[in-house]
């Protein structure tokens, strides 16, 4: 029995909702530096697609690799803190993207890095700070390392020396594109600072009042205080008694003269 008009129109209809269903599949990966040097690296197949712009791709993004050129870096990440990433809408449990941070030789830390996925399984994510952090692969079978996301089209930011669970993109819940901007750290530090030691600093007291200057003698008082200081006192009842002596020096020859004029008239 041929296939009815209904038939054919219902068989279409499903093959065109499974295309259209594959097609709608879409991924962003996002860069958010906070080093102060070097320039994001995203590699798809072999070749670089990004250098920190976000990168979007209609279909699965798989075996893709991100790191931070600071100089040292291989074209492949060698000698600098790796990321690998596949992200894919899961079609079975476990079957869904898959991102972590390699240290594996030859590969090694050369800046922290971080990454979170947004616009579906916010806050997901890694960290490795040290060349010895458990978040990261060291040897090939560090399977637990792995963060997988079982949602659709979801997204991916990966931070350097920054934090990605706490960018806006994850915390706010947007699946857009662009990380938010950095905030200034040196004009927040220096505003904070300045009005941090305007309000500690204490208020000037008042001067306290001097007191009065001590008069201080010339030298012509000085001598002269010195003088009279060191002169001698008089003693009056000394002067009165070296008056009595010299008159009674005065008058004793007198007496005499008189005693032997008595004494002669007395004999004539």
């Amino acid at each position: 029995m041929a296939p009815t008009f209904v038939q054919v129109f219902l068989g279409l209809a499903a093959v065109l909702s499974a295309a259209s269903a594959v097609s709608a599949e879409t991924h962003t990966i996002s860069f958010d530096n906070q080093c102060g040097k070097g320039t994001p690296q995203l590699l798809v197949g072999g070749k670089v697609v990004s250098t920190g712009e976000p990168y979007t791709f209609n279909g699965i993004i798989s075996s893709a690799i991100a790191y931070l050129q600071t100089g040292p870096c291989g074209f492949n990440g060698e000698g600098c803190t790796l990321l690998e990433m596949t992200l894919v809408n899961p079609t079975a449990p476990g079957s869904g993207s898959s991102t972590d941070i390699s240290l594996i030789t030859p590969h090694a830390l050369n800046v922290p890095a971080s990454f979170s996925y947004y616009g579906g399984c916010n806050g997901q994510g890694a960290s490795c700070d040290s060349g010895s952090c458990t978040s990261a692969f060291h040897v090939f079978n560090d399977n637990q390392v792995q963060v997988q996301c079982e949602t659709n089209n979801a997204n991916l930011l990966i931070s350097f020396c920054a934090d990605a669970a706490t960018n806006e993109l994850v915390v706010g819940g947007s699946g857009g594109n662009t990380p938010a901007a950095p905030s200034s750290s040196t004009s927040y530090s220096s505003s904070h600072s300045s009005s941090h030691s305007a309000s500690a600093a204490p208020a000037s007291s008042p001067a306290p009042a001097k007191a009065p200057a001590k008069a201080t003698p010339t030298p012509a008082a000085a001598s002269t205080s010195a003088a009279a200081s060191a002169a001698p006192s008089v003693d009056r009842g000394s002067c009165k008694n070296k008056k009595r002596m010299m008159r009674r020096r005065a008058t004793a020859p007198e007496l005499e003269a008189r005693a032997l004029h008595d004494v002669h008239a007395r004999s004539h």
